[in-house]
């Protein structure tokens, strides 16, 4: 009795399977590779495929700049948790850092084109759990026009998703010389009096200098008796510079002087227009 052919129907099927998988993936977001992970996984869930199979797939949607970044992973893959040990790099890689994004959201956000909601989403991503829902709306309202504030002020949702609705549909009724004069007015970027913003800004001011405090508050703990008084004397000697100091400087321009595209009130900047307009 001859032996059965060879069957092709199996192997066919797992091909086309794994073709039709690979073109439902993009290419890989060197942008947002956390999002990019986000859709990868949704689709690899459906297929219950091995480990070896989704690192493979991952590779496959990776360009020549990224390659060269994992090229030690490429030469000696790890026995097990391929696919997990991939994506720890590339989010390590690729993840903006904590402070790179409250910095953007602090000092790049602006509404452009984008629907009011649109810029909240992309401002609660930025702020995660580094910001209080509270304080990111405080900010939001910023790039939004005075009218657009009114309404809001308004509403008795406090919900950030209704109040982004809301805030989409005052825009659709302004006029289009409106929109054009906030625009105008916000690349001038005039000063906020909201003494709440301005203490948010300060507190990211200290951000950058966080870790120098820590270390210096370690440094200090290895000493005690009198030095440790008279490091106390010296401080409480230091003038403290706050808002009503005739030279303060706000964040943005403490931080960025010439450069800088905001301003806070109060601010000893010269230059920058009258508290009043």
């Amino acid at each position: 009795m001859s032996p059965d052919p060879p069957t092709t129907g199996a192997s066919t099927t797992i091909e086309l399977s794994s073709i039709s998988l690979s073109s439902r993936i993009p290419e890989f977001w060197q942008d947002q590779p956390r999002l990019w992970f986000y859709q990868v996984e949704a689709i690899l869930a459906q297929q219950k495929a091995s480990d070896q199979a989704n690192y493979n797939v991952v590779i496959a949607k990776l360009g020549k700049q990224v390659i060269q970044q994992i090229a030690d992973i490429l030469e000696k893959p790890p026995e097990q948790n391929k696919f997990d040990t991939l994506k720890k790099r590339l989010l390590h890689l690729y993840e903006e850092t904590e402070t790179k994004r409250l910095r953007k959201l602090m000092t790049e956000m602006d509404l452009g084109d984008q629907r009011p909601s649109q810029l909240l989403r992309r401002m609660l991503d930025l702020a995660r759990d580094k910001l209080s829902e509270d304080a990111v709306f405080i900010l939001w309202q910023e790039h939004l026009p005075q009218s657009v504030r009114a309404v809001l002020a308004c509403a008795d949702s406090k919900n950030l998703d209704s109040l982004g609705n809301i805030a989409d549909k005052v825009m659709e009724t302004l006029k289009p010389n409106e929109v054009a004069e906030f625009s105008q007015s916000t690349s001038r970027q005039s000063p906020t009096k909201d003494p709440i913003f301005a203490e948010l800004a300060k507190i990211n001011a200290r951000i950058d200098g966080l870790a120098r405090s820590r270390g210096r508050s370690k440094s200090r703990g290895r000493f005690s008796g009198k030095g440790h008084s008279r490091s106390r004397a010296r401080s409480s000697n230091k003038v403290k510079r706050t808002p009503e100091s005739p030279d303060w400087l706000c964040y943005y321009h403490f931080r960025f002087k010439t450069k800088a595209k905001k301003c806070v009130q109060p601010c000893s900047w010269k230059g920058h227009p009258p508290a009043g307009n």
